[in-house]
């Protein structure tokens, strides 16, 4: 309701290139800060729910006053408390997916994908909604109906079953790990660490051109609708890719296809680069549901198949949220640099160049040889 064109709502108010991406910037700071000990705090907590609905209404609330705000620097001080919750809860909700689903199918197979389309679902439905109020009535019902669906989520949280937020016994009998035991694990499996640092370079570089994509939609003649509808088609596009990515990664392999979305992505940038118009704008922007689907199921399931289940959380904390965020705040810098000097589309050829070093390292990382087997009992 609110996400997809919060950049439009910050260029109606004036801001400049440099103060958008600083919004975006200071709230990646603030993440990489705060995201492992909320990981670690999940990992230990006795109440995990409660942890999950406490954040869900932190969330609603720093976000809904982004929208509300007009002034620079109560917007990112709201936008910093957002981003500094919002990142570990999303990374901790999707690995909880992922457990979830690992356990109630009969060999083991995670079925992730056919839990997380119902998200991409529901996002197809509310942008192309939600691009159709904007256009027409302004933020504000955006902003009510955002904090409408916040109130349900919490509803939804508070009606699951305990079991889905309880850990193993044997997983509880075993000591916690410290955050610099976690990293330290991290770094010394030379596959997962030079994979994420590829993933920590390729997905933030993507957040760059997020970040100002919908502006030069709209400098190429596209309304909100149009960005509502193109993020609502890329949502409705993950569906089929989230139903089986899970054993396309198996079958292809993990390093194959990381490898094949930094390319897959080179190519959108290029293409944009080359063809500067609002249809090749907003043709590559709907079909980000291919790398993004493939990117976050391949992520959770390198992470997993990789480093003990009592210290995932932790981890996904540190990867997903901590290094991507050094990546972001380096994305949203030059971008707005870019953007402010040059103009959108060279934002698109410094994708293209960071998605390059991406592909480099991620050809560098060797065989992938995980150190846990797996719930089925086989080494993929």
């Amino acid at each position: 309701m609110l996400l997809a064109f919060l950049s439009l709502q910050y260029d109606s108010l004036g801001f400049s290139g440099i103060q958008i991406s600083t919004i975006m910037i200071v709230g990646s700071a603030a993440l990489i800060l705060v995201a492992p000990r909320y990981g670690l705090l999940y990992d230990r907590a006795i109440d995990k729910r409660q942890v999950l609905v406490i954040s869900l209404v932190i969330m609603g609330v720093s976000l809904s006053s982004v929208a509300w705000l007009k002034a620079f620097v109560p917007i990112l001080f709201a936008y910093m408390i957002y981003r500094m919750v919002m990142g570990p809860y999303y990374s901790i909700s999707e690995n909880l997916s992922y457990a979830v689903a690992a356990k109630s199918t009969d060999k083991g197979n995670s079925s992730f994908g056919s839990i997380r389309l119902w998200g991409s679902i529901g996002y197809a439905i509310a942008t192309v909604f939600a691009g159709w109020l904007y256009q027409s009535f302004g933020i504000t019902i955006n902003t009510m109906l955002f904090l409408v669906f916040t109130g349900l989520s919490v509803v939804v949280l508070l009606l699951m079953p305990d079991s889905v937020f309880k850990v193993e016994e044997e997983e509880e009998a075993k000591e916690s790990l410290s955050i610099p035991a976690v990293l330290k694990l991290v770094v010394s499996h030379r596959f997962l660490w030079l994979m994420v640092l590829a993933l920590a370079i390729s997905d933030p570089t993507q957040d760059g051109v997020r970040s100002f994509e919908p502006i030069y939609m709209s400098n190429l003649g596209l309304g909100a609708g149009m960005v509502g509808l193109a993020s609502s088609l890329s949502a409705i596009g993950e569906v089929p890719f989230m139903m089986y990515a899970d054993r396309v990664i198996r079958k292809i392999g993990i390093q194959r296809i990381i490898v094949a979305v930094i390319l897959f992505d080179l190519v959108r940038r290029l293409l944009v680069w080359f063809f500067p118009s609002a249809a090749m704008v907003f043709a590559t922007s709907i079909i980000t549901s291919v790398s993004f689907t493939f990117r976050l199921v391949g992520t959770l399931m390198l992470v997993n198949l990789s480093l003990p289940k009592r210290v995932v959380n932790t981890a996904h904390a540190f990867i997903y949220v901590t290094l991507f965020g050094v990546g972001y705040i380096v994305s949203n810098a030059l971008s707005g640099l870019v953007v402010d000097r040059f103009g959108n589309r060279e934002v698109y050829l410094v994708a293209a160049a960071l998605n390059l070093l991406s592909l480099f390292l991620a050809l560098s990382a060797g065989r992938f040889e995980p150190k846990l087997t797996p719930v089925g009992g086989k080494n993929e």
